[in-house]
């Protein structure tokens, strides 16, 4: 058994929206309803489902974790044959939203499918490119027990 997995959901890769909120009047009282964005809901969603599949039944990833985020967005139909080239080659590299930090909350879809909490996660890393076939690539490793080298 690995201890490690690989999760891949295809299309643009999504960050995590922030709640909505709107006054609610009801019986003569206003009163402020929260709820969650509807597409960042469907997104997480659909990650769940790949996540599963990753997992094939297997138990969750236990100890100190790893996460490796891989964010592959489309190239722009606009671009020229020469800068889609350099997007290809990865001399290129996407600048634009969802921001780093929005993508890597989505990983709270992986609570109790891949991980029991996502707070076992020690290292982590998103990294953004320009691909073809844009996907949202998630590598979850469990590490051994040493310690870390830190720089002094």
């Amino acid at each position: 058994m690995s201890d490690s997995v690989t999760i891949r959901l295809p299309g643009a890769p999504r960050g995590k929206g922030r709640h909505r909120a709107q006054l609610v009047q009801r019986a003569g009282k206003t009163r402020i309803h929260s709820h969650p964005d509807q597409k960042t809901e469907i997104y997480e969603g659909a990650l769940r489902v790949a996540a599963g599949i990753a997992m094939r039944g297997r138990p969750l990833l236990t100890g100190n974790l790893d996460c490796t985020i891989f964010a592959f967005f489309p190239i722009p139909a606009s671009w020229s044959k020469a800068k889609r080239a350099a997007a290809i080659a990865r001399t290129v590299r996407p600048g634009v939203k969802p921001d780093w930090d929005n993508i890597a909350k989505v990983t709270d879809a992986l609570n109790t499918i891949v991980w029991a909490d996502d707070a076992a996660v020690v290292d982590g890393v998103v990294r953004k490119f320009y691909a073809e076939k844009p996907e949202l690539v998630i590598v979850v490793r469990a590490l051994e027990p040493q310690a870390a080298r830190l720089p002094l």
